[in-house]
């Protein structure tokens, strides 16, 4: 299982900082000051979720100024971050489990809108290995 945490850690030059954000906000990266913010009201899949995202900012550098550009930019690490944070084989194994897809992202300690992104955004060898998996669990 992937640990956001453990990957922030590794960039020994950023700081971790806590703060009431505004409600749009969960979490800041601030090149300058080299800091991320996350909000102190996250719950701790939101906080694991948060942190990653914040840290495919740091890797992809600053924003684009560009408006299509930022909404491009945020598409594709919300993908980035589902991919990192579920596996497939962990994905098979929580749709198994779960009656529905708040218990899923509870089981694989996401939100929901991460496993949402996840699903959204599955190569068709994850389609057929998951209906796989899950028609094995139905029949098996």
């Amino acid at each position: 299982m992937h640990d956001p945490w453990h990957e922030f850690r590794t960039l020994s030059d950023w700081a971790l900082h806590w703060a009431r954000l505004p409600a749009d906000l969960l979490g800041v990266t601030d090149f300058r000051a080299r800091t991320v913010t996350l909000d102190s009201r996250l719950l701790q899949a939101e906080r694991r979720c948060t942190v990653a995202h914040e840290v495919e900012h740091i890797r992809l550098g600053p924003m684009p100024t560009d408006p299509v550009l930022a909404a491009r930019e945020e598409a594709a690490i919300d993908r980035a971050v589902a991919r990192k944070l579920i596996s497939i084989g962990e994905l098979g194994d929580a749709l198994a489990w779960a009656g529905t897809l708040a218990e899923a992202a509870q089981e694989l300690w996401v939100d929901e809108d991460t496993l949402a992104a996840r699903l959204r955004h599955l190569h068709p060898s994850e389609v057929h290995y998951l209906r796989r998996r899950l028609q094995h669990d139905q029949f098996g």
